[in-house]
Order: structure tokens, then C-alpha cells, then sequence
């Protein structure tokens, strides 16, 4: 088997990426997602990586369970048509954690200038890449 069939396709690789952070952000593990749709967590863990594409029916399965619906599991159209997973936007990053959606509740339950303090310290660590992240949270 040659190492371009092995390779996920890029829209498999974006619907699960899409799974996972939908799941996370609705605080499910793995194992409670694959009871909910009859796999075992492996099996969840390959429909997230792309490893393993996700059938017809097991995206309705999970799209009932994550109260979605089933296009919101797949990637902008655009994306598709240039055959590419879309990069997961910075906000889409944070939520996929733990620490992240814990650090985004206590952002916003901070008064502006301890926002705005909060906000220069994470830049001062972050280095100049933190500017783009600093636009998507200003802008939310």
C-alpha cells in the first residue's frame, strides 16, 4: 500500500478535528461519545484523527449528540472545493482544552482592565504571534 492511500483525506482529517472540538467543548470524552454512537473510544479516536472516516449514520449519531447538525461537522465549502482542511481558528484551539475553556470563563467574568492586564501579560509570553489571537479575542 503506497504512502499516498494511507494519508487521510484532508476533509476526513477536518471532520474529525470538527468532532473533537465539539465534543470537548461540551465537556464529552471520548468514551461517552462512543457509547452514545456504539464504537468503543478507539474507534472515536480515529474518526478525530482521520484515520478511519466516519459513516453516513455514525455523523448523524454524533451530530444528535453534540445538538448539531450534520454540516456543521464538515469543512466551509470553499475548503472542500480546494481539497484542504481548514486550519482550526485560534478560538477553536483554546476550547479544544481543558485549561483553555477554563482560561476563556475566567476571561470573560473579569472586569475590561483586568481583561485588557490579562491580555498584555499573554502577549508579553506568547511573543509576536500572540497579535493574531490578541485580534480574534478584541474582536469577539
Amino acid at each position: 500500500m503506497s504512502d499516498a492511500a494511507r494519508t487521510p483525506h484532508p476533509i476526513d482529517v477536518q471532520v474529525g478535528q470538527r468532532i473533537a472540538s465539539l465534543r470537548q467543548q461540551r465537556e464529552f470524552n471520548q468514551s461517552q461519545l462512543g457509547a452514545a454512537i456504539g464504537v468503543t473510544f478507539q474507534q472515536v479516536q480515529k474518526y478525530e484523527k482521520g484515520t478511519n472516516r466516519v459513516s453516513a449514520s455514525k455523523l448523524a449519531l454524533i451530530a444528535d449528540f453534540l445538538s448539531v447538525e450534520v454540516q456543521d461537522l464538515f469543512p466551509a465549502r470553499e475548503d472542500r472545493q480546494l481539497g484542504r482542511a481548514a486550519e482550526p481558528s485560534a478560538i477553536d484551539r483554546l476550547s479544544a482544552t481543558g485549561s483553555g475553556r477554563e482560561l476563556a470563563s475566567l476571561f470573560v467574568s473579569m472586569p475590561r482592565d483586568r481583561q485588557l492586564s490579562l491580555l498584555s501579560v499573554a502577549k508579553a509570553i506568547a511573543g509576536p504571534s500572540a497579535s493574531e489571537l490578541a485580534r480574534e479575542l478584541e474582536a469577539a
